[in-house]
């Protein structure tokens, strides 16, 4: 897997949903040993389109339309970064 680096990685918080600068795919880890966290992926209306898990010291590629925006359940342990991807 290669992943090319789009912009500045991003706490995603459960307060303040983000967008990831406008990223369609996004590189998602979680530094938590022990903690699993609730990604919620919310259209621009902020309506949930919907939910993923993400495993403590894991990481995840999402994809999504521009528009949508991305919050945890809790904490700070999660980043974002907008990528490209080729595998």
């Amino acid at each position: 897997m290669r992943l090319k680096i789009l912009s500045n990685e991003q706490t995603l918080s459960a307060s303040a949903n983000t967008n990831v600068n406008t990223a369609v795919m996004v590189y998602v880890t979680n530094g938590h040993a022990t903690t699993s966290h609730v990604i919620t992926v919310a259209n621009g209306s902020g309506t949930n389109v919907g939910t993923v898990t993400i495993l403590p010291t894991t990481g995840l590629i999402l994809e999504k339309e521009r528009a949508e925006t991305l919050q945890i359940d809790a904490g700070t342990d999660v980043k974002a970064v907008s990528i490209a991807y080729n595998h």
